[in-house]
């Protein structure tokens, strides 16, 4: 959630959303942003993402242990949302404020920020250090015209929980879900289904998942030109559908993560499409909830046609304006070392980019849905990989919103005819 990503994303923030809301007018404010320099001689890295994650700081006290004073990393809060994210991030690069470090970047972000020049490209010993035992999806979002830009951390995709009292037979189809839901609220029971899609980055990830399990893209492969089809047509359908089927949310166009979790655990939902940090994350909310908990891999979105996860996550990147660029390549993979990638996994319900991580026994009893991240990582799907992503994702999220006034032939064109402006630079700007 993103992400965003996801958006990524951002899956511990997530659970605490309530506290980094609380900081962001302060951050917005510049009350919490750290100055470049040193501290009494060692040199200060000022790390931008990732710091408000559960357990965040027993990760970071262990990276500035291992520094043996070489440099001290200081860990700075920003908005939750990946929107606000990228704008408090866009206006301080741009400025070219040498505070910043190490970012912590949407992996929707890559592309601008590099094209940009805002970023680092990492070359030899770094960039094969940065990838070594690393997923190739994740290494995708980091890299933009063949060159890396980033240091994968956290990687994402979305899965289907449900209560297994009120499912005994997972669903394998779209369909099947809005059925079973239909038929649970017959019975008066639990029933709703869950998806992102108030007007955010949230939502874009969701029908990018559908549009792409359906064979369809919003642009080309170079996103010179916008692709919106009769494929399109058909995802817009699925979202009317579940909007005006009497078994999603009443806050449906409201619904972000958090508000997900929120219906299953109070018991409102028979089944979210969510990030993994749900099942960490529900012991710790509702154990009883959490026993209850089933998952599985998304369901088809067509009937034979594998669906296709939309990536989340996270890419530690160093600012083209630090002043200690190598001191901040060293922290970032000292952050996201296979041993913090476990822990931030076992605490805030990451998930980890490095494979062997993955083998941990400590990860296996947290993770046991793996298999079925690993799966859907096999045929994962980035948002459209653009320097222009931003208005893009806007133009979706705002075009598609609410749900249920979707007009699935008219809100297609108009997709088509909005992104094909920003294309042609004629389009909102970020």
């Amino acid at each position: 959630m993103s992400r965003r990503s996801a958006p990524g994303p951002r899956l511990g923030r997530r659970r605490r959303r309530f506290v980094a809301v609380a900081v962001a007018g302060m951050v917005a404010s510049g009350a919490l942003t750290a100055c470049g320099g040193s501290d009494g001689g060692v040199p200060t890295i000022n790390l931008y993402g990732s710091a408000s994650d559960a357990g965040f700081d027993k990760i970071l006290a262990s990276c500035n242990e291992a520094a043996q004073g070489r440099y001290r990393i200081v860990g700075n809060l920003i908005p939750s949302d990946a929107d606000s994210q990228r704008e408090q991030f866009v206006r301080r690069l741009a400025a070219q404020d040498d505070g910043m470090d190490v970012l912590g970047m949407d992996v929707t972000w890559t592309a601008e920020f590099a094209e940009a020049g805002w970023i680092r490209e990492l070359t030899g010993e770094k960039a094969e250090a940065a990838t070594d035992d690393v997923l190739q999806p994740p290494i995708d979002t980091a890299t933009w015209k063949d060159k890396l830009y980033g240091i994968p951390r956290t990687t994402n995709v979305q899965l289907l929980w449900f209560r297994k009292s009120l499912v005994p037979d997972p669903p394998k189809t779209w369909q099947d879900v809005i059925s079973q839901a239909e038929k649970l609220k017959t019975e008066d029971k639990p029933y709703v289904v869950g998806i992102t899609a108030a007007q955010y980055e949230g939502y874009v990830v969701g029908f990018n998942t559908i549009l792409s399990s359906l064979g369809g893209t919003l642009v080309n492969e170079d996103s010179t030109e916008v692709t919106v089809d009769d494929k399109t047509v058909e995802a817009l359908k699925i979202i009317k559908q579940l909007a005006t089927s009497g078994v999603a949310s009443k806050s449906l166009s409201n619904s972000q993560e958090p508000e997900l979790f929120a219906q299953m655990q109070n018991g409102e939902a028979a089944f979210i499409m969510n990030w993994p940090y749900v099942l960490s994350a529900m012991k710790a909310a509702n154990p009883e909830v959490a026993q209850d908990l089933g998952v599985e891999e998304l369901p088809e979105f067509a009937s034979g046609e594998e669906p296709k996860a939309t990536l989340g996550g996270m890419n530690y990147a160093i600012s083209k304006y630090s002043k200690h660029p190598d001191l901040a390549y060293d922290a970032a993979m000292c952050l996201r070392n296979p041993d913090n990638l476990l822990q931030g996994a076992l605490d805030a319900g990451n998930v980890p980019v490095i494979k062997s991580v993955f083998e941990e026994p400590e990860f296996k009893k947290a993770y046991p849905m793996a298999p079925e991240i690993l799966a859907e990582l096999e045929t994962a799907v980035p948002r459209p990989v653009t320097p222009l992503y931003q208005n893009i994702s806007t133009i979706v999220s705002s075009t598609l919103s609410p749900p249920s006034s979707i007009d699935p032939e008219k809100t297609a064109e108009e997709l088509k005819s909005k992104i094909q402006d920003a294309i042609d630079g004629k389009g909102i700007l970020p």
